[in-house]
């Protein structure tokens, strides 16, 4: 599977772009602690005023600025650590504690995982934007600047909050799959011999797990971006909301607090306002887009691997059954040679 993932020159593309604005964001964090420029006015080369904020795409300022003069460019730089990290620790911590859960139950008899069935299932129709607003909303919506808790309390809040809601969904999912592979023979197998739980578990399971695990990873991670986009649409951005005279106002530079806050400038009819919404927008659906499009080229990977396993396996299968063909059975025979000497068995027949 690497070898196919290091010769697919569309995954190195996209696993480089995102590499790249994942590193950007971070140097940006430790060489600059995070600032964003802003720049208040536009001066001509006479020192004549020409521009106030919001200005619109220049030489200078690639994507403009809000209407506070912060340079969009480098606000989207600054966010794109936070969106991606926060969309990549809930997937985790959904597949962590599903694993943890799903694994001791998918080993247990089938009652009791029709009974989990049952008891999760009534969760799996509820909307989970809407579930998050109502648990959120109380705790993140601050009328005095001067009132809002520190920064890791709404994160941790926000964070525990997205794993639990995404949580029966993925812990059943895994029960599934987890089931399916006991029902292998080489599992079934590994059973009778007398291997413990946690042998099968780790030299067995393990390893046919993975794929899927990488999948599930993919998938959570796209979820968990599309729960922050609909929250910030609810004006409940990632990190707590504060009201101001002027309306509400995100404490993050993240992509989907972005996208929410400059929501309302969508209506505008010129191009000095609508970008305010236009650049996070544009940059979640790319985001979006690379992400399935990293998931489309594992999944290719993992079928090739899948392939190459049935192949291998057919060409031993018809090794062995040229070696039992021959007169003498206990002579050791090349796998080329006994495929050859099948065949030629065979049109002589």
């Amino acid at each position: 599977m690497r070898r196919v993932l290091i010769r697919d020159p569309i995954f190195l593309i996209v696993f480089t772009i995102l590499m790249g604005l994942l590193l950007l964001s971070i140097g940006n964090t430790i060489f600059r602690d995070g600032q964003v420029d802003q720049f208040l006015n536009r001066y001509s080369e006479e020192g004549r005023l020409i521009g106030i904020p919001p200005l619109e795409p220049s030489k200078d300022q690639w994507l403009g600025t809000d209407r506070a003069g912060n340079d969009l460019f480098q606000m989207m730089i600054e966010g794109f650590k936070w969106t991606v990290g926060i969309c990549a620790i809930v997937a985790l911590g959904r597949m962590a504690i599903g694993l943890l859960v799903g694994i001791p139950l998918a080993f247990r008899g089938a009652r009791l995982n029709r009974i989990f069935k049952m008891v999760l299932d009534g969760f799996l129709i509820l909307p989970i934007s809407l579930l998050a607003m109502m648990m959120l909303f109380s705790s993140l919506m601050f009328a005095d600047s001067t009132m809002v808790p520190p920064l890791i309390d709404r994160v941790s809040l926000q964070l525990t909050v997205f794993i639990l809601l995404g949580l029966p969904a993925v812990t059943l999912y895994l029960i599934t799959e987890v089931r399916q592979l006991l029902k292998q023979e080489f599992m079934v197998v590994a059973e009778t011999l007398g291997g413990s739980v946690w042998h099968r578990t780790r030299r067995h399971l393990w390893p046919h797990l993975m794929p899927t695990l990488v999948i599930v990873f993919m998938q959570q991670f796209v979820q968990t971006l599309m729960l922050l986009i609909h929250l910030s649409l609810f004006g409940v951005f990632f990190g707590g909301t504060v009201f101001l005279f002027e309306g509400v106002m995100p404490t993050l530079f993240e992509w989907s607090s972005m996208f929410g806050y400059y929501f309302k400038q969508f209506t505008a009819t010129t191009w000095m306002t609508s970008h305010m919404f236009l650049v996070p927008a544009i940059g979640l659906s790319l985001l979006v887009f690379l992400s399935n499009l990293l998931t489309s080229r594992l999944e290719r990977a993992f079928q090739s691997r899948r392939q190459e396993a049935i192949v291998t396996d057919e060409t031993v299968s018809q090794a062995e059954a040229a070696a039992a063909s021959l007169d003498e059975p206990f002579m050791l025979v090349h796998t080329d040679e006994a495929l050859r000497l099948h065949r030629k068995k065979d049109m002589s027949g």
